[in-house]
């Protein structure tokens, strides 16, 4: 890490071309700046220089598990033959793990399907809804295996050891077959080549040992991004710091089996007690209107959020704003799932899927994220969506709730206690820092990842595009 840096002919976003000088970890100058003696230089040829990108809901564990599993979703494999030659021709005898998967592809499989496609290894396939984990026999043995080892009573039913569908069973199997870490590095490391420098890691069970977990792989240069950790409950954080720090608490809501109304609203209130937000987990209309109803019963403090809002009507626009709620949303689900959307989601749902427009006119914060591993990680691709509204075969879905460009980029751009309020780059804010290989009008045209040239984490580059920079060392002239 350097103490300085300079970097030079930057278009810093909403201000102008400047140079700026980076002090530690803080920009320190902003203006016409001559380089100090032994002071590195980057000239950024007048490349946009944005803040670091801040993905506001994903699973990070999660995603990083996904780079060495095998992708069963409907973008990689149309259709059940595709995915049994997919099975059949992944090496290995060992574990093997498949994600995204959907009933387009292959109707609901079991673990009879796995078996007459692969049945030599263990093999476990999760929904891309992250619910449902399908098993085929040879899992389901080493599941059962452990069960006897450890004397277990854990909550697995019957008819999912004879079908080989978990729902909701994630502790229970993990619990059963231990957890191994996943690559969590490389993950990093492609979030960084993305431009993000942040993120909120929105898994519903994280609790004390997985902030324990975040703060040992950040002190040991595995995590390259500031972290925010939603919890299961609004429990104290011992030694929380700048890059792992607690959020709110998240709520999973799922409309076949909504908790009483009170046990909701008792739920919001207890957080609220605590002084922590809450994160409700809300997809459909019902889910929507169900959360909306227990929080203006609760009433909201600063920072509760509503994850998703899948589906919502105009009538819950007025009320999300009266509330003062953010929305984190995902728009690259248009363009990713956006077909199976217009099979799936009734007609009268579908002007209300995803809307981006509507929340932004109506003066409601609205913040972007990937839901990674379960939507794309790369932020990029998500404000394309954003702008295009274009399925992946090119189908324009709700058009009407197109953002520009700009309102696009802006969704990536807040803080992690902050989603959905733009950060502005000035003196005495911490240098976490994307700079684009072209100024942005150029970018704006294609929003593309490809043009991330160099990204600072707190003052440090963590991803530098190869070939395009080399940091050379300026000596200014002696002063005589």
């Amino acid at each position: 890490m350097w103490l300085e840096m300079l970097i030079t002919n930057a278009e810093v976003y909403q201000v102008g071309l400047y140079d700026l000088r980076i002090d530690g970890s803080i920009i320190v100058e902003m203006g016409r700046l001559q380089p100090l003696h032994g002071e590195p230089v980057v000239d950024a040829a007048g490349g946009a220089l944005l803040p670091g990108l801040t993905d506001h809901h994903i699973h990070f564990l999660s995603y990083a598990a996904s780079l060495s599993s095998i992708d069963c979703s409907p973008s990689k494999v149309a259709n059940g033959i595709q995915l049994a030659e997919l099975l059949r021709q992944t090496p290995g005898d060992t574990w093997l793990r498949g994600f995204g998967y959907h009933e387009s592809v292959a109707g609901d499989i079991d673990r009879h399907w796995i078996d007459q496609c692969c049945d030599h290894r263990p093999v476990r396939i999760q929904h891309r809804t992250g619910r449902l984990w399908i098993y085929n026999s040879a899992a389901i043995e080493q599941l059962k295996l452990a069960m006897e080892q450890q004397n277990s009573n854990h909550p697995l039913t019957t008819s999912s050891l004879e079908s080989g569908r978990f729902y909701d069973a994630d502790q229970s199997l993990g619990d059963l077959l231990g957890r191994h870490l996943p690559p969590v590095a490389e993950a990093s490391r492609r979030l960084a080549a993305f431009g993000i420098t942040a993120f909120s890691d929105m898994t519903p069970s994280n609790d004390q040992e997985t902030f324990s977990l975040f703060k040992r792989l950040r002190q040991q240069n595995n995590l390259l991004q500031h972290v925010q950790l939603a919890r299961n409950k609004p429990f104290t954080q011992t030694n929380p710091t700048d890059s792992v720090m607690p959020g709110p608490v998240k709520i999973h809501l799922h409309e076949s089996r909504l908790p009483a109304l009170q046990d909701l609203v008792d739920r919001i209130t207890l957080s609220h007690e605590h002084g922590v937000a809450v994160a409700i987990h809300a997809v459909t209309e019902i889910e929507m209107l169900f959360s909306i109803t227990a929080l203006e019963d609760a009433g909201t403090i600063q920072g509760d959020r509503i994850e998703h809002a899948s589906v919502t009507p105009d009538y819950l626009l007025e009320k999300i704003k009266a509330l003062d709620l953010t929305v984190v949303t995902q728009p690259q689900f248009i363009f990713g799932k956006g077909d199976t959307y217009r099979q799936d989601v009734a007609a009268d749902s579908l002007p209300h899927l995803y809307r981006c427009a509507a929340f932004v006119n109506s003066g409601i914060a609205l913040a972007g994220s990937s839901d990674a591993p379960f939507g794309c990680p790369d932020p990029w691709s998500s404000m394309r969506a954003a702008v295009t509204r274009r399925t992946s075969s090119g189908h324009v879905l709700t058009g009407d709730e197109v953002l520009s460009p700009e309102q696009a980029l802006a969704l990536y751009l807040g803080g992690l206690h902050s989603p959905g309020k733009f950060r502005q780059l000035e003196v005495g804010a911490t240098a976490d820092l994307c700079l684009l290989d072209r100024p942005g009008l150029l970018a704006r045209r294609t929003l593309h990842s490809d043009h991330v040239k160099l990204v600072f984490n707190q003052g440090t580059p963590v991803y530098q595009k190869q070939d395009c920079i080399s940091l050379q060392y300026q000596k200014a002239q002696p002063t005589l």
